[in-house]
């Protein structure tokens, strides 16, 4: 089985915007992907935060509020920056996901 990126595969969420499309950019208004499409990276959700945390194509950690009914709030996702509360705790949950999104990618080959 050979790994495809997440930025390389079609939406299969049924997003109005995305669906059956490649998704490269997550702050898109009308976006409506789930957290489960086949575009979205390896992602953390955080109850207690109330957000998911996810690594773009870049391998740069982002955020992403959560709304009701199990949807997100994309277009307020952002890339955790020096100015983010999570900064520092980020730093850390960045390089978790990384190794992660390594130890997968190599366990398909």
């Amino acid at each position: 089985m050979t790994y495809t990126p997440p930025w390389r595969r079609v939406c299969d969420c049924r997003c109005i915007v995305h669906h059956r499309l490649p998704r490269t950019t997550y702050t898109e208004p009308g976006c409506a992907c789930t957290i489960t499409c086949a575009t979205q990276p390896i992602t953390l959700l955080t109850n207690q935060r109330g957000r998911a945390l996810f690594l773009d194509q870049g391998g740069d950690l982002w955020q992403v509020p959560a709304m009701a009914n199990g949807t997100w709030d994309w277009d307020n996702a952002s890339e955790i920056d020096t100015r983010a509360d999570i900064y520092d705790a980020g730093l850390v949950i960045e390089h978790l996901l990384r190794q992660a999104a390594n130890v997968l990618e190599r366990s398909t080959d």
